[in-house]
């Protein structure tokens, strides 16, 4: 696994099976917003991934910042919920931080991440312990960050930001909201998960464990 580079046709794959496992947690999402909402988080997942494998199986980009800046760009054409404008953000943010790119280092994916966190705050105004998805992705960043930096093993960086991930998603059951419809209620949506964190905690679950599987091939 000395070979850690990423080429454009590996991402694809990755982000093609990204979007085959959301759809997965439809109902779950659905069922997850419904307690906290209006309950359309689950079409709003089924709509974002459907607009990523439409995107990812007719593009002809050579620039991989571009690719993932306009598969955004597509996501944000079919999802005009709070979540799926800020999913979209997340990409474009992504990408602007990978311009020129055919091929992506342990370093880039960093890159993407902050890109992506940085382009939710700005557009979502929102932080960390606000109960919104940015509790479930600014872990997993914090944690590949701190591991690869310690020890320059990217699997086990990746496999902690996983961990990380799925830990800040449980805790936002003992968040209360700032944003959105629930946060209109009285608790705030206290002792539920927020279904924003849940569906990045499997995004993100879903991009890192195809991403360990391509690199350990190596």
């Amino acid at each position: 696994m000395a070979d850690y580079k990423i080429t454009q046709k590996d991402l694809v794959d990755i982000l093609q099976k990204t979007a085959v496992a959301l759809k997965q947690h439809i109902e779950e999402l659905r069922d997850l917003d419904a307690a906290l909402g209006d309950g359309d988080l689950g079409v709003t997942i089924e709509l974002g991934a459907n607009a990523m494998l439409a995107y990812l199986a007719s593009q002809n980009e050579t620039d991989t910042g571009r690719m993932l800046s306009r598969m955004g760009m597509d996501i944000n054409k079919v999802n005009p919920s709070t979540f799926g404008t800020l999913l979209a953000t997340a990409f474009m943010g992504a990408g602007k931080a990978v311009p020129d790119q055919s091929e992506l280092t342990p370093d880039d994916f960093l890159a993407m991440a902050n890109g992506a966190v940085e382009a939710i705050k700005k557009r979502g105004k929102a932080e960390v312990g606000d109960k919104t998805m940015l509790d479930a992705l600014v872990p997993a960043v914090e944690a590949y960050k701190t591991e690869f930096t310690r020890d320059n093993d990217i699997a086990r960086a990746l496999k902690r930001a996983i961990e990380a991930s799925h830990k800040g998603m449980e805790a936002t059951a003992s968040m209360k909201a700032k944003f959105g419809r629930v946060s209109w209620r009285p608790d705030g949506g206290v002792g539920l998960k927020d279904g924003g964190a849940a569906a990045m905690y499997f995004l993100v679950s879903a991009f890192t464990s195809n991403l360990i599987e391509i690199l350990e091939k190596r």
